[in-house]
């Protein structure tokens, strides 16, 4: 049996829209160790205002009645992060069947000269916010360094190392 990480899915290109890299507003963002069964927008902070508490052993925060303990990671350097949302969806009347074009608001002259090569994209996505730190939590315990993220943050230095020439000393 399948777990939910090695489920198969259908391969899609997706193209992140530079023009809303450069515009992307700071956010405030929290890594839960939980669950939702939905992707779409939600009020979270009509539901998670933490009041964060500094500890001895590091952040902590009540959600739900439970204990939660964290601390803050940051982006590696050079890199910065975006928070992305998939664009809406509109049929292309170009007689092409099964294609799709997806819009993110007006168009100018740069956007419709690329139009023929964002044909050939199965979904377009625009980021709303930018961050270069993040608060990670866990469930009474601050997460361990085998944590998914954490390997995630390691990789560009890990591979900048690997990549790097070496001496022939």
């Amino acid at each position: 049996m399948e777990s939910s990480d090695e489920a198969v899915t259908e391969k899609q290109r997706v193209h992140v829209r530079p023009t809303t890299l450069r515009g992307a507003a700071p956010a405030t963002l929290h890594l839960l160790p939980c669950e939702v069964p939905r992707n779409r927008p939600a009020p979270v902070g009509c539901f998670f205002t933490p009041a964060v508490r500094r500890g001895p052993d590091g952040l902590q925060v009540s959600f739900r009645g439970r204990s939660l303990r964290g601390e803050e990671l940051m982006v590696p350097p050079g890199l910065v992060g975006y928070v992305l949302t998939m664009e809406e969806e509109r049929e292309v009347l170009t007689g092409l069947e099964g294609k799709q074009d997806f819009l993110g608001g007006s168009r100018n002259a740069e956007e419709e000269e690329q139009e023929p090569l964002e044909r050939d994209f199965d979904r377009f996505m625009g980021a709303t916010s930018s961050f270069s730190r993040f608060t990670l939590w866990g469930l009474e315990t601050i997460p361990g360094p085998d944590a998914k993220v954490r390997g995630a943050l390691a990789w560009p230095g890990l591979a900048a190392a690997i990549h790097a020439q070496v001496s022939e000393d």
